[in-house]
Order: structure tokens, then sequence, then C-alpha cells
């Protein structure tokens, strides 16, 4: 069983710490591993456990930081589609672990211990690295506990969602039904009336476009803009010109030798008698005693241990190996195994010892004392760790100082900025939500800029902290009024606009009537050559003539069909129905997908039916607030 720890460690396991701990916990909810205890109301409420304004918010900037990241977009976490689906995702994440716990999965410390030893992150000249666990901890602002808390609560999830919904299949006939309506053919003619073809037909007068504007002015508005001079303090900038020098370093490292040093390893073999909580008391003490027979077998000749092991041992990852583990530390197994076993001597057997999984046997075979990184190895990381530091502690130290400069001498940055060696920058027009850099945008900067006193008097804004470590005061340099864009200002665009609407409309006037001519069985010019479309190939066609060509009655044909697309008017006569056979791949994929489609489905609805039963609250007033 402990073999099986192990290699689930090395399988989708460990795929899942590595993926969790490159992407934050945030959909989650686990507010432990922040520092803090944190008493502020909740945003919301599942059940008895909380989701917390700091974790929430936390979510917010870390999903926008990813979208914007990978999709190389802009994201406004003020916007409410946007937090509802993180609050609900959240949510979700709870009512997933919850729903687990329930229903009796559990995600065992000594899982969770393989999990993060097994995880590349962690992993330093292909083992597993204390000092790198531990530095990495501490830049994520987490401890060890919340960690382990976060990963339980997400596997607890996973389990969840791989256990439930497993039993949803597309049946075959349905498949095989849906399949071939994918695979039909429809041989239809085509003819367009195009909104292009009738804009020449269409003038818009003076008057028209005055009417369009006077109606409409709430479309051309600008926002209130300014520009501004601004000074940026922050602890990366303060540590890119921090030098820190070789002594600095050597006494850093040896004085904290214990930081580089690895974990002993031990090198064990293990006969496994299995008695775990599901068996009877009757069969765990049959258990007991066959672990203390074979115990006194050994005891009496040690070298039938390889022997026994693939005879007797139930542990089947290492019984084929004699019962060797090979090598691993002492957080790697479950307590009461590690416990004995580093407490053994080598080529000690040990009593049976009971854990979780039954009573083992333990032969230990060897001892790898735990190795420390050379100084030059691990140089680079103790100097831009003492940088950080020392950084960190003259920010700290002037981040107030900052403050009260800018404020004290409200009619100039450039105080503040001889006293702390910084230089004054300028912006273009900015405006709320829309600028560059995107700091100044910050909605807590903005409101001082856009403040009477930084507008009339312009004075310098407090030093607010538009991202963690970093300060920013900015005065206002010249300012623009909101206000509407003069008609002579947008008056080509109207008129271009207009004149599109209303030739599109004569497009579909006349598509319409066209329509009416061929279903009386008049004939239509126009149509163009035959052509063979498909659910699957719609031949570049508009969704909405997909849409209705398959719509069509085909019982009676040739029939002809109309529908409005987005640049005009389409006919289309159908001529011919041609009955498809998908291929054995495509069927396969239509029935996996549909498949997934079914799981998604019923795992929505069972977690609809937690979430009554959970008594979801959400503080719409704190959902709706700003992120610090």
């Amino acid at each position: 069983m402990l073999e099986a720890i192990r290699d689930r460690a090395q399988g989708w396991i460990a795929k899942l710490i590595l993926a969790l701990i490159i992407v934050p916990f945030a959909l989650w909810g686990v507010d432990s591993y922040f520092k803090g205890d944190g008493k502020e109301p909740p945003v919301a409420s599942v059940g008895k456990e909380d989701i917390s304004q700091r974790e929430f918010f936390k979510a917010l900037q870390d999903q926008r930081d990813a979208v914007q990241n990978k999709l190389q977009v802009k994201v406004d976490i003020e916007n409410k589609d946007f937090r509802k689906g993180i609050l609900d995702k959240m949510i979700d994440g709870r009512l997933m672990s919850i729903a687990g716990s329930s229903n009796g999965l559990i995600a065992p410390e000594g899982d969770l211990d393989a999990m993060i030893h097994s995880a590349p992150i962690f992993q330093e000249n292909g083992a597993y690295s204390e000092q790198r666990f531990q530095e990495w901890l501490r830049k994520q602002g987490l401890n060890r506990a919340g960690l382990i808390h976060a990963l339980s609560q997400d596997i607890l999830g996973q389990q969840f969602q791989v256990g439930y919904g497993q039993g949803a299949i597309a049946s075959n006939s349905s498949v095989t039904q849906i399949a071939g309506l994918l695979a039909q053919q429809r041989e239809v003619n085509e003819a367009t009336f195009n909104t292009s073809d009738y804009a020449k037909s269409v003038t818009i007068d003076d008057k028209a476009v005055a009417a369009e504007y006077d109606a409409h002015k709430q479309d051309y508005t600008t926002p209130e803009e300014v520009k501004v001079q601004y000074l940026v303090l922050s602890a990366d900038a303060i540590k890119s010109g921090i030098s820190i020098s070789d002594q600095a370093a050597r006494q850093y490292y040896e004085s904290n030798l214990p930081k580089f040093q690895g974990p002993e390893m031990r090198h064990a073999s293990h006969i496994l008698i299995k008695a775990d909580s599901s068996m009877t008391a009757a069969e765990r003490d049959a258990a007991k005693a066959k672990a203390e027979k074979l115990y006194q077998e050994l005891s009496a000749d040690p070298s039938r241990f390889a022997e026994l092991a693939k005879k007797d041992s139930q542990d089947p990852g290492s019984a084929a190996n004699g019962g060797d583990l090979g090598e691993f530390t002492r957080d790697s197994m479950v307590k009461p195994f590690a416990d004995a076993v580093f407490a053994m001597k080598v080529g000690e057997l040990s009593k049976p010892v009971l854990t979780e999984f039954g009573y083992h046997i333990i032969r230990l075979d060897g001892i790898k004392p735990g190795t420390t990184a050379s100084f030059e190895s691990v140089k680079g990381e103790i100097v831009s760790q003492l940088a950080e530091d020392k950084a960190m502690r003259t920010f700290a130290d002037e981040a107030e100082k900052f403050n009260n400069v800018v404020y004290e001498q409200a009619d100039s940055l450039d105080p503040a900025a001889k006293q702390f060696q910084l230089k004054v920058m300028e912006s273009g027009w900015i405006s709320r939500g829309q600028a560059t850099p995107a700091f100044l945008a910050k909605p807590e900067l903005m409101d001082q800029l856009l403040s009477p006193d930084a507008l009339q008097q312009h004075h310098n804004t407090e030093a607010v902290e538009v991202s963690p470590n970093t300060l920013v005061s900015a005065r206002v340099i010249d300012h623009k009024a909101a206000g509407t864009r003069p008609l002579a200002e947008v008056a080509a665009s109207i008129r271009q606009k207009l004149t599109e609407e209303a030739a599109r409309n004569k497009a579909i006037e006349a598509g319409q009537q066209a329509l009416k001519a061929a279903q009386s069985g008049q004939a239509v010019s126009g149509f163009g050559a035959p052509m063979l479309v498909s659910r699957m190939k719609p031949l570049n066609l508009p969704r909405e003539s997909i849409k209705a060509i398959f719509g069509a009655d085909s019982t009676k044909l040739p029939v002809t069909v109309g529908v409005e697309t987005p640049d005009g008017y389409r006919l289309y006569r159908i001529a011919k129905v041609i009955e498809g056979t998908p291929d054995p791949a495509q069927h396969q994929q239509l029935q996996q997908e549909l498949t997934s489609t079914l799981r998604a489905e019923e795992m929505r609805a069972y977690l609809e039916f937690v979430k009554s039963k959970a008594k979801v609250k959400i503080n719409e007033a704190i959902l709706e607030k700003k992120a610090e």
C-alpha cells in the first residue's frame, strides 16, 4: 500500500500538484494558507465554511492576471459578470469538497506529502529539496499546513468529480441517430441579397443624421481625462540597486547551514499484511497473528526476507521486488512506518508495525545522510534573497517617509523625487479604466486624481499601493471634463451607420419578396450552382443559413427557405437530401463528447442539489466592493 502511494505520486496526482502550484488555489477557497486570521465579514458562506474577502479579491486578481497573460486582453475585475463567475467557481469548489467529504472521500496526509515530494518544482538533482520547498512557501506567503489543507480540499473536489457522474453514458442508439444527422448532406442553390448592393440607392440627409445624434447622445460621450506627473517607489526598483558582497553571502550561508541541507534518506524493505478499517475484528486479529508468525520465521532466518516478501507480502508494488521500497525521506511515509524506520540500525528487522494499511515487518537496508549544498551552488539564491530582504526593509522604512513628503510638499513631486532618487514620469491622457501605464487607472488613485483638490489645486495625491510593495503618487497637470463629442465630429460615422441600416432593410425586403415568389411557384433569378452542405461541412455559410437549411421540411422537394443574415438576406432552394454514414472514428468521438456533456450536466444538477442543502449565502454588498 505504501508503494501504491508512491506510484500514485508519480502519476496524475503529481501532475495535479504541479498544476496547483503553478496556478493559484483561488477557486477552491483555501483562506487558511494565507497569513493572518482575518475577522472581516465573508463574501459568501457555504454551509459552515466562509469565503473571505481576502481570498475572493486575491482570486479576482489571480484570474485576471492568468487571463491577461494567456489571451493578451485587458480584464476589468470590477466587471459584475467576471466577479460573479469567479465567486460561483469558488462556491462550486467548496461544494465539491464538502460533497466529497460527506460521501466518505479522503485525502490522506501521507498521499499529500508524497505529492509534494514528487513535484518537479521541488526537485534538485533528481531528489526532493526541502530547501526549495521552504523557499517556495516563503515566496508565496504560504505555510506547510496551509498548503496541505489546500491540496486536501482540491483533491476532495477532484475525487468527487471523478467519482460522480462517471455512470452517465450516451446510448449507442442516440449517438447513431445524432451522428447520422450530422453526416446528412443537402444539395442547395443559394441566392444572396447583400447590403452592399443596395447602399448606393440610399440617401441619408443631414436632418436624419442630426435626429440620430440627438436621440443617442449617450453613445457619443467622452470620459473625464487628465494628464499627470507621477512617482513610483517600489521594492523591486530598490532591489535592482542593491549589491550583496560575496562575504555577506558566505556569512549568511555559514550561519544558516541547516537550510541548505537535504533530508536524510533511508533504504528499506517490508512485508505488508493488510489490516485496514474495512476488515472485521477477527480478520484484523488474523492479520496480526500472521505478521507475528512471519516475524518469528525471519528472526530465525533473516536471509529468507526476499523469499517471504514475494510469497506473503500484500503490497503488490514491492512484493515482486522482495519487498524493496527503495530510498525515501521521513516525510514521504506515513508516521508510524517512518518513526520505526528512522529509529532502526542498518540490517535490523522490526517487529510488526501497525499503520492504517496493516502490519509491516521492516528491514532497514541502508542510510543515506542528508547532503549539504555547496556555497557556489546556492550563492545566486542567497544573493537574491539578501537583496530582496534588504529591499523590503528599505521599502518599509521609506514608504511612510515617502507618503509624508508627497503630502507635506503637495505642490510638487520634485522634493520627493530628489529625496528618494526617483524620476518624475509623465503620462498621456488617462481616464477611469483606461491608462498607460495601467496602474494609473487603479480606482483608489483615480478617485484622488479626479477630486477637486487634485483638479483645482494640482496637489499631489497620497501615496497609493497599486501593487504589492509598490507606491505611486501623482499630480494633475492637465484636465479635460467629460462631455459629448460635437455633431460635426461624429456626423460621418452616423451617416455610414444609417446608410448600412437602410441598405440592409432594402436587401431584406427584396429577399423576402423573392422568397414569396419562389414559394408561389414563380421563377426566381440569381441562384448559384448547386452545392452540398452538411452540419459538419457548412462551406463557410453563416450559422443562420445552416439552421434554416436543415430546419426546412425536406419531405416535399424542392423547397425554398430564406433567412436574414448580418450582411442582408439569403435564399436557399433545397433540391436533394443525401443520408450519410459516419465513420467509426467519428462515431466514437461523438460518443465521448456526448458522454462528457451528460456527465457535466449530471454534475451540475448534483451540485445544485448540494447547494440547496448547504445553505449558500452571498453578501452582495461585499461582492460589489472594489478590490483593495
